[in-house]
């Protein structure tokens, strides 16, 4: 079985910075696109085979490795 994982970060370079556009194609809210734009490593969320998945408990206001 094959699988693809991407960021959000790459899917809007795909969609040419449309936020709404991987909003839809994600199936979620724009403003949870905005929450993960910044998360370019992935270490915070991670797009498979097309599904968001997210890290849940880790802390606002600390910059630590998940």
């Amino acid at each position: 079985m094959t699988f693809t994982v991407k960021t959000i970060p790459d899917m809007l370079v795909e969609e040419y910075g449309n936020q709404t556009e991987v909003a839809r194609i994600l199936n979620c809210s724009r403003n949870t696109i905005r929450k993960y734009i910044g998360d370019k490593e992935g270490k915070r969320h991670a797009v498979v085979n097309g599904v968001l998945m997210v890290h849940r408990g880790w802390d606002k206001g600390k910059d630590s490795d998940a």
